[in-house]
């Protein structure tokens, strides 16, 4: 069972008695336990057939005593365990899961971590549960997620203002979802433009750290120069640790891309973890930087890192605009 099934399901009341969500994004995690506290037990059942409990604070032999309860009013319980990690002695968990109790729903959110499917209790579990892993999307799996958001609400996206959102909010599913969210509620007609995206999201178009990404792939000094004036002049929306970072993180699947045997596009955004549709700008990048100059390129970037934080952010004016021409010139190094 997937994430946007089990989210389906809790809305149609139509849903198990245990669930384990766990893995590295959180955001699905929260996204699901709320689903349930919003929508299984009536509002006016609340205060008698839902706890939310929390791992740190929690006993486990009080918490298997109020699973094996049975609901004071209705038909069923909901028992929302969050930060299960932190729950001490959490195999003990075992003894209520040789024999659950059908009328509670039982919430587990083990965040941060992936889980061991050999320990016993975990074992136990699947025999009564639903294990559902949460984990971190990339390329064309956030625009699934961004059009499964909206096909409940009845709104298309332009495939162009899709992708700029991408570009904007990367793979930040809280920010993208946010992003929807006020897109949806503003916007008169069904469709969401790249103007839309522009006006209400505060995405500039020419200036954007991803369209710097760009310039610098294809080498164009005066795209580069143009747009890095713009972020000195408008430091506090454009802090250089973001963009140090995204640069790295470009110039590092570069290297990953150099490294491979083949040459076909999705293979290459599978393993770089990015849409297709961006591939040509990295392949430009490849054209333009071989291995040796990323490797470089990389090594600047880290002294560029060190640098601002042993100066506690206090950047010249022109250190931006110097490390990008290093970049372009890095072959002349």
């Amino acid at each position: 069972m997937n994430i946007e099934s089990v989210l389906n399901s809790i809305k149609n009341n139509n849903i198990s008695s245990n669930y384990l969500l766990f893995g590295e994004e959180n955001f699905f995690i929260d996204k699901i336990a709320n689903s349930f506290i919003e929508n299984i037990i009536p509002d006016s059942e609340k205060i008698f057939n839902q706890k939310i409990l929390y791992g740190k604070e929690t006993n486990v032999f009080s918490l298997i005593s109020m699973l094996k309860s049975f609901p004071m009013v209705g038909e069923r319980q909901l028992i929302v365990l969050k930060e299960a990690q932190k729950l001490s002695a959490i195999s003990e968990l075992s003894n209520y899961f040789h024999n659950p109790v059908n009328s509670t729903v039982f919430i587990i959110c083990y965040k941060n971590k992936t889980i061991d499917k050999r320990k016993k209790w975990i074992k136990l579990f699947q025999k009564n549960g639903v294990l559902l892993e949460s984990k971190i999307l990339y390329g064309q799996k956030v625009s699934r997620w961004i059009h499964f958001n909206l096909s409940d609400k009845n709104i298309r996206i332009e495939k162009s203002a899709e992708l700029l959102l991408i570009d904007f909010l990367g793979n930040d599913l809280s920010k993208i979802t946010n992003a929807i969210h006020k897109l949806s509620s503003i916007i008169k007609k069904d469709l969401i433009t790249v103007s839309d995206v522009q006006k209400h999201i505060g995405v500039h178009r020419e200036y954007n750290t991803f369209e710097l990404q760009n310039a610098l792939a294809e080498k164009n000094k005066k795209k580069v120069i143009s747009i890095v004036n713009y972020f000195v002049t408008n430091p506090n929306k454009f802090p250089l640790p973001p963009i140090i970072g995204l640069l790295f993180a470009f110039f590092s699947k570069l290297l990953v891309i150099h490294s491979m045997d083949t040459k076909v596009d999705k293979l290459i955004a599978d393993k770089i973890k990015v849409h297709p549709f961006f591939i040509n700008t990295y392949k430009i990048g490849c054209n333009h930087y071989g291995f040796q100059d990323c490797v470089k390129i990389i090594s600047l970037l880290k002294e560029a890192d060190l640098y601002f934080k042993g100066i506690n952010g206090l950047v010249n004016k022109n250190y931006l605009r110097e490390l990008a021409l290093k970049i372009i010139y890095i072959d002349n190094c």
